[in-house]
């Protein structure tokens, strides 16, 4: 497992997650790490997004959005 140093952590900074931690019955210490494991775990938007797209390009041509379009004036 490793280490991870914070440097230049503002006072109101660690003030703050000192009085979340305790809210929340942990050690500063278990507090950032479930905060850091929780932020790991949640995939990036860039990452979402590319994702959507691909699916999207993956079941849909052109030629089936133009078929879908015209059986839709069709049945008006």
């Amino acid at each position: 497992m490793a280490t991870l140093y914070v440097r230049d952590l503002s006072d109101e900074a660690l003030a703050e997650l000192k009085i979340r931690a305790a809210r929340s019955r942990q050690s500063l210490q278990a507090y950032a790490r479930t905060l850091l494991e929780e932020e790991a775990a949640t995939p990036a938007l860039e990452d979402v997004v590319a994702r959507i797209g691909r699916r999207a390009t993956a079941r849909l041509s052109t030629a089936d959005v133009r078929a879908d379009i015209e059986a839709g004036r069709r049945h008006e």
